[in-house]
C-alpha cells in the first residue's frame, strides 16, 4: 500500500513543529531571566505578569511539543501551538510596527536562531500554516472515523473500534 502524501505531510508537520517547540522550550528553561527581559522589551504586558510568563511559557511550549511528538492529545497540542504562534506573530508585528529594537527571545540564551523580528515573524508565518494543516488533518481524520463507525452495522463497529485503537497506539 502506497503511503498517503497527506498523512506523510501531517506526520512531518507534527515532528518538525513539535521538535522546534521542544528545542525552544529547553533553551528558555535554562535562562528565565533573559526570557523575562525579552518579554519586557515588547512593552505589551504589565511588569507583574512578566516573570510568571517567563517561567510558565517554556513549560507550555515543551508540553505542546511533546503532545505533538507522542501523538497523545495531538489536537490539544496543536491548538496550544497554534495559539502560541498567533500570539507570537501578534507580538512581533507590534514590535515591528512600533520600531522596537528587540531580540525575539524565541530560542533563549542568545541563540543564533534569534534573528531580526521580521525574520522571526516570517519563520512563525511558515510554521502556522503547517500547524493549521496538521490540526485540520487530525480533526478530519477523527471525524471520518466517527462517521464511518456511526454508519456501520453493529457487528462492524467492534472491528472499527479495534482498528481505531490500533491506529492510536501506532501514532
Amino acid at each position: 500500500m502506497a503511503p498517503d502524501p497527506a498523512q506523510a505531510f501531517y506526520w512531518l508537520c507534527r515532528v518538525v513543529i513539535g521538535g522546534i517547540f521542544i528545542y525552544a522550550a529547553c533553551r528558555k528553561i535554562n535562562a528565565p531571566q533573559e526570557l523575562a527581559d525579552n518579554i519586557a522589551s515588547y512593552h505589551l504586558l504589565p511588569s507583574s505578569m512578566i516573570n510568571p510568563l517567563a517561567l510558565g511559557l517554556p513549560l507550555f511550549e515543551f508540553t505542546g511539543g511533546l503532545l505533538l511528538l507522542t501523538g497523545y492529545f495531538c489536537a490539544t497540542g496543536l491548538l496550544s501551538i497554534i495559539l502560541m504562534l498567533v500570539l507570537f506573530l501578534a507580538a512581533l508585528a507590534s514590535a515591528i510596527v512600533r520600531g522596537l529594537p528587540i531580540d525575539c527571545g524565541c530560542f533563549g540564551g542568545q541563540s543564533w536562531l534569534d534573528v531580526a523580528p521580521g525574520v522571526s515573524a516570517a519563520r512563525d508565518s511558515v510554521l502556522l500554516p503547517g500547524a493549521l494543516y496538521a490540526y485540520w488533518y487530525c480533526v478530519a481524520r477523527d471525524a471520518r472515523g466517527e462517521v464511518k463507525r456511526a454508519m456501520a452495522e453493529p457487528e462492524k463497529r467492534a472491528q472499527i473500534d479495534d482498528q481505531k485503537s490500533t491506529r492510536i497506539s501506532a501514532v
